[in-house]
């Protein structure tokens, strides 16, 4: 029985740290893909004109 109660707080635990890991992979894509983004379009803007 106790070995079930350790489980299902490993399990509890677990979720909470495992999902921010994922959405900390996905956040870190994105701004590497921002950056390579922008570092491909970065000639690419036009000029903004003074008035």
């Amino acid at each position: 029985m106790l070995e079930l109660l350790i489980g299902l707080a490993e399990a509890i635990l677990m979720v909470p740290v495992v999902m921010a890991i994922i959405l900390g992979l996905i956040y870190g894509l994105g701004e590497v893909f921002n950056v390579i983004s922008k570092f491909g379009h970065r000639n690419e803007q036009p000029a903004k004109e003074r008035r």
